[in-house]
This record gives C-alpha cells, structure tokens and sequence, in this order.
C-alpha cells in the first residue's frame, strides 16, 4: 500500500517548525547567559580583566666636567585624556572646555594640526608644513587628493570628528586635538597628552572640574630643565621639542617608531626628542627606553594589583668637557669688554672657545649676546623678543659665526714659509710703512723704517713682512697648511659648525667674477682677502700650534654614564685629524715670535707681566672699505695659549666690530685668571683675588 506523499504546504511547515526550535533553543541559552547567569560571567569576565599601561622613562641628563647640570630632569604636571574613564559622547565639549580653561590661564597644549584660521576668518595651510599635510591628506588619514584645499581638509574633519554647529575656531582646535589623538594611537592604555608642564595651579582648577569632565586628569610627569643657570651654555646644550616632521618621517623609513607589539620604546607621533645641541647630537644616548605595568581588576573592576612587566630604562647620562666656571667667567668676561668697548659703534657681539691642548676637550664655548634657555622653553613672549632682536641672541657665533680674522692668521703663514723655505729665521724684509704690489697698497701699522725678522714681524705684526712672505709663498701652498691647521674645514666638532672660508683661486673666481692675482696672495696672508673662520677654528689652529702641528678633533664629549653616574659607558678617546709635520726648529720660530707678541709686541700693556708665560696673537681685521662713511668697523681677534713652553689651554676670542682696543685680550686674560686661579668671580660678577678680596679690572683691591 502506497503512503501518500506530503504536500508542499506541510514540507515548508516543518522547515519553519525546525528553525523556530533553533531559534528558541539559543534564546534559551541567552536567557540563561544573561540572566540567569549573567552576574556570575560579569564577575569572571571582571576578575579575568588586565590592562597595560607604558611607562615612560627619564632622559639622560647633561652635565659639565666639574657635575654641575647643565640638562635636567624635574617633577611636572602633564593634562591628559583617559579613554578608561571618558565619556565619548560629551569628548567634544570636553575639549573645548580644557582648552578654554588651557588658554585662560596661559598654558601651552599641543597643537599639532597643520591648518590655521586666518585673520580672514578662512583656514589655511601652516606655513613650512609641507610633509605634515601630504600625512594629512594621504590614505591613512583623510584620503583626499593633493590638491585639496585647507578648507577641504577642515571640512572632512570636521565631519569625522563631528564638529558640525561649532564656531570656525572651536572646529578647528577640537579637530586639532582629536587628529593628534587618532595619530598617536589614542586608546585605553595609550592616554593623550592634552598639555605638558602646567602649573600647580591649572592642576587644582582641573581637579575641580573632574566629575564635570570625565577621563581628563593631571599626572605627576617628568620635564625638563637647563640648569640653574639657564643662560650658561645655551647654545650648546640646546633643547628637546616635539618631534618634527621630517624626523617622524625618517623614524618611519629606519623602523624606530612605536609599535606596541615590538617596539614600544619607539617614536610617537606626539613625543619629545632633541632638536638642538647636545641634546640633538647625543639624542640616541640621552632617550630612555619605555616598560610596560600590566593593571589586574577584580569583578568590581578595582584594582587588585599591578606589576612591571617591562621595567623603564633611564637614559644615559652625557659628561662633557665644559669646564662650568671656565664657561661662566668667559660669559661675564664677553659681556663686560662688549659693553665697555664704547668707541665702537656697531660693537655688540662675540665669542670665545677655549680648548684642552692635551685632547682638544672644548673647556668653554661661549656666545654673546646670550639667552636663558629655561626662559625661552616656557615663556612665548620671550621667545619672541630674541626672535626679533637685530643682535640674534640664538645664534652661536662661536661655532657658526664665520668673522674676518686679520693678523691672527698670520702664524700660520710664518710656519708655512718656513715649513717651505720660502723664509728662514735669519730671514728680514725692509718695511717702508706700506706695502705696495702692482694695484695693490696696503699700510703697515708697525711705523716702518727698518728691517723686520719673522720675530719682530709676528710681535708688532708687520704687515710689509707677511704681504711679501704671501706674494713669495703663493696660494697654492698656503692653502694646505690652512687646512692643517683646522682654518676653512671642519675641526670634528659634534654639534653643527660653519667651514668657514680660506682664500683660494676657485672660490674667488666664483664670488667675485676676476681671477686671481698676487696682489690677492699678499692679503690673503694678512688674514684679509676671503678669509673668514670660525672661533671654533681660531682655537683649533692655536691648539695645533700649541701641540706641535698635530691637530685633534674637537669634541665637547668627556664620557657616557649610566643614569646614576655609576658605569661607564664609553669614555671619549682623542683622535688625531692631521699632522702637518711641522719640523720642531720651524715650530720653535713661530712659539717664540708668539711669546715676544705677549711680552714686548703688541698684546705686552695686558700680558708684559703676566705671571704665566703666553703665546699669543693679535688681530684687527677690516670688514668694510670706508667705516668712517657708515661702513662697519674692524674686527677684534685675539689667540693664545698656555704655558708657553707647556700648554695646556688654547683661547680664541673674536669681538665683532670692536674696532680697536685690548677687549679681546681682557677676556683672555680673564679666562687665563680663572684657570691658573689667580681671580675668581661671583654670580654677578666681582672679581676677587686670591685672599678674597674684592679687587678691580687691574686686580687693585677695593
């Protein structure tokens, strides 16, 4: 008997029937989760909670050779959101509430977004932004074509980040800060810095609004700080800022960004590094390396307890070879001759470097007009008034400013010549008062009338005796024994220093459109013509001098330490650039025509009697052909080195427009008494013997 075949109506019932019994058995099953077991899956879920939060860790700090910190680490407060405790729905207002509060109160945050809102009420491009907007537009971000506009930019923001109804203004900060957050990877344990280093006050007040805004909080941070005397060496320790763009770039092209799952310790799109100095030049030793804390909960999500899972390493700390006294008399000492030099009216600027004869150590590296460095990371106003000083107070002059040296180059010529036997030491040419060759006429300054050795020629600095050394010489073989000696090329400094120029033929050809001729020999030779160098490079080439012709590298770097101080890392090592070969009876020539310079030439009314021997050298170099018709006047040059006959330190001073007078030598003088301890000099700069007397400029008590 044949069963009869179900229709189409009972086949699709039952397949309904089917999908129903699913449908009720995981409904069952949720009833059962959420309900009726639903507190006890809450409270596992709680207890199994875990969270890591980085730690950073602290920047090596930079100290001088004698401990005193130059670059330092101090206690601060940082304003940051925390995804953990935020409301997302209210983050918008929130921001714009801190910031308002920020701004109040005169307080920096960071502000990375490369748009602004121009006086004409349109948003624009920042200006020297360029690799900041390609970041802006491009996939990972907005994904708008290059040509997009400032304005388009702002309009895609502001409907990401849901700025609609809000003035062009508050849009524009609210994105600022929403944008850096979704760039620096804004999470649950990764919290937004807002701003760093407020006040304690701005903390109290944030504290006040906590419940009103939820996830914003202050948290003890570290920041930095030069010293306590934040105008000492400025120009070298330099500064950290905020990562530039150019150098996120480039951490993302040799793989030293942060990556939380292998490189946590890498660079964030919103950190601090290095952006001058020695805090650039030694970025890699003074960073830190990150650890991690893992936070565990229980089931009502208070912390049970914490622990370092990867334990913070501090920075390295760097010790330099700045002497920190020899720094600050050299400071006071610039000032006070700069200041004093009232004959001369465009005299506002110089330097001095003084180096360790032994390994070419820089003992003191200064610059005037200075800054204080602690005023200029934290106070705007300032910022702007050195921005907009004609004296250029932030630039280096001593490892940047190139100068017309004049006769102080003229030791280089003596040993050239006689190196060459171009000269001997028997050797004399008559000066008339003047020098003349082909077009060529130059005054002497020596008086004329007699005959000149290379002796008496360095001590009165006849300018008829190295005019005629030079023209004989000639360029070609002056130039090397430039070179030697550290003039117009780079002394190895760490930081970034100018080359300098040192007179030749193709140089001159393209600066000034005629070819070379002897005449330009003869100026060369008195340190005129093209001849511009360095501070830097004057106490180089007199720190070869002093060690015999062997010229070292220049180097601020005395060790590296861990950060308490306790292991040494690495220990600098002198290294040899160049030895000229200079034969020791040439050399003694030269020494002892620099030694008659001190003690009856032309630096003998400040060192005649001078308890220490000196070797040294005068300069007055003209920058302009007609001063007296509003040109500028002369620069003032000044090297030396002592013991004369066992040096130890090498000085280079240049006063800029100093016209004429003994300023250069005084600062010598006054580094060379604080060396040999034969005066010292308070904070504001009295100077006491060494019973402790108070005494003058000529050491008379007073």
């Amino acid at each position: 008997m044949n069963k009869p075949k179900p229709g189409k109506i009972g086949r699709s019932a039952a397949c309904i029937l089917i999908v129903l019994a699913v449908f009720v058995v995981y409904e069952l099953r949720l009833v059962q989760w959420q309900i009726v077991q639903g507190e006890e899956f809450e409270q596992i879920s709680l207890s199994n909670r875990t969270d890591t939060i980085e730690m950073e860790a602290a920047r090596g700090e930079i100290l001088s050779s004698d401990g005193v910190v130059l670059a330092g680490n101090r206690s601060s407060y940082n304003i940051v959101y925390n995804a953990l405790d935020m409301d997302y729905s209210q983050r918008n207002a929130t921001i714009l509430q801190v910031l308002d509060l920020l701004e109040e109160r005169e307080e920096e945050w960071r502000d990375r977004l490369p748009i602004v809102l121009a006086e004409d009420g349109t948003y624009q491009f920042k200006e020297d932004s360029d690799t900041e907007i390609a970041a802006l537009k491009g996939k990972d971000m907005l994904n708008l074509a290059d040509y997009a506009t400032a304005e388009d930019c702002m309009a895609e923001l502001t409907r990401m980040y849901d700025c609609q109804g809000y003035s062009k203004k508050d849009a524009r900060n609210v994105a600022s800060v929403r944008y850096s957050m979704t760039r620096d990877g804004f999470s649950r344990t990764n919290p937004y810095v807002i701003a760093e280093d407020v006040s304690a006050e701005t903390v109290g007040v944030v504290s006040e609004h906590s419940e009103e805004w939820p996830g914003i909080e202050a948290r003890v941070a570290v920041a930095r700080y030069y010293g306590e005397d934040g105008s000492l060496a400025p120009h070298m320790v330099g500064y950290t800022g905020s990562i530039l763009d150019y150098q996120y770039e480039e951490a993302q092209k040799n793989g030293t960004v942060y990556n939380s799952e292998d490189n946590i310790s890498g660079y964030k799109w919103t950190d601090t590094r290095g952006q001058s100095g020695i805090e650039s030049a030694f970025e890699e030793e003074l960073r830190g390396q990150r650890g991690e804390e893992t936070i565990y909960t229980d089931e009502t999500g208070a912390v049970v307890s914490t622990a370092v899972t990867t334990s913070p390493e501090e920075g390295n700390t760097v010790h330099l070879t700045l002497d920190s006294e020899l720094q600050r008399v050299a400071n006071l000492s610039l000032e006070k001759n700069i200041k004093n030099n009232t004959d001369a009216k465009d005299c506002t600027a110089g330097a001095a470097v003084v180096l360790d004869v032994e390994d070419f150590g820089v003992l003191a590296c200064s610059s005037y007009p200075t800054f204080d460095m602690n005023q200029y990371r934290s106070d705007n106003k300032y910022v702007n008034l050195l921005a907009k000083d004609e004296d250029q107070p932030l630039f280096n002059r001593a490892l940047n400013g190139v100068f017309t040296t004049g006769s102080v180059f003229k030791p280089v010529v003596a040993l050239a010549a006689l190196q060459e036997n171009v000269i001997s030491a028997a050797s004399s040419v008559y000066c008339p008062g003047y020098y003349e060759l082909a077009d060529l006429h130059l005054n002497c300054t020596c008086g004329g009338g007699t005959s000149r050795s290379v002796y008496s020629a360095l001590a009165i600095s006849c300018n008829t005796f190295f005019c005629d050394t030079g023209y004989n010489l000639g360029i070609d073989r002056l130039v090397p024994y430039a070179e030697y000696f550290g003039l117009g090329t780079s002394t190895g400094v760490e930081l970034n220093e100018s080359k300098g120029i040192m007179s030749n033929k193709q140089e001159y050809l393209e600066n000034h459109g005629v070819e070379w001729t002897d005449g330009v020999s003869a100026q060369t030779a008195i340190g005129q013509a093209d001849n511009m160098f360095t501070p830097m490079q004057l106490a180089t080439m007199c720190a070869t001098i002093a060690n015999g012709g062997v010229r070292l590298q220049a180097h601020f770097l005395d060790k590296i330490t861990d950060y308490t101080g306790q292991e040494v890392i690495k220990e600098y090592q002198p290294v040899e650039l160049y030895d000229a070969g200079i034969s020791s009876d040439v050399l003694g020539v030269v020494q002892n025509g620099m030694q008659m310079v001190a003690t009856q030439g032309l630096a003998s009314g400040v060192f005649g009697n001078y308890p220490v021997s000196i070797a040294c050298k005068t300069g007055t170099a003209e920058t302009s052909p007609n001063p007296k018709e509003g040109g500028t006047e002369a620069n003032l040059s000044f090297i030396c080195y002592a013991p004369a006959n066992d040096p130890e330190i090498a000085i280079a001073v240049m006063i800029e427009y100093g016209n004429k007078g003994s300023y250069a030598q005084n600062v010598a003088k006054d580094i060379l008494d604080q060396y040999f301890g034969f005066y010292t000099w308070d904070e504001e700069g009295n100077k006491y013997d060494q019973s402790g007397n108070m005494v003058d400029d000529d050491g008379t008590i007073l």
